[in-house]
């Protein structure tokens, strides 16, 4: 009769290749650079602040153009994803954390997109 026995050099194989793989870069609270486009094409910079927040939120702050702009967000899956107010209209962006570490995302308040690269400081 036949006995299933386990390959040990197949998992101590596997194990090995999942020991190689990198590790998923994480969005992680601090300041950041703020490189942006606007949805008609102007560019702007500025500081991020990311900073955890009550009951697994985050709290963001943007600092551009000497405008302070404050948001409560969450992190899912790689994925951060901030609401905001400015000049009284609602807003949302959402970054995706690259293998270095930047932030890169979009943003709209409803008339149009725009785009923002956020590198750690």
């Amino acid at each position: 009769m036949f006995r299933f026995r386990p390959a040990l050099p197949v998992a101590a194989l596997l194990l090995g290749l999942t020991a190689a793989l990198p590790a998923a870069a994480q969005i992680r609270e601090g300041l950041y650079q703020v490189e942006g486009t606007n949805p008609d094409g102007s560019t702007y910079e500025g500081g991020f602040v990311l900073q955890p927040g009550p009951a697994a939120a985050w709290l963001a702050s943007w600092r551009v153009g000497g405008e302070q702009i404050n948001g409560l967000g969450l992190i899912q899956s790689g994925v951060l994803a901030v609401s905001f107010v400015v000049n009284n209209r609602p807003g949302v962006a959402v970054f995706e954390v690259e293998p270095d570490g930047k932030l890169r995302g979009s943003w709209t308040t409803g008339g149009g997109m725009g785009t923002e690269l956020l590198t750690p400081r």
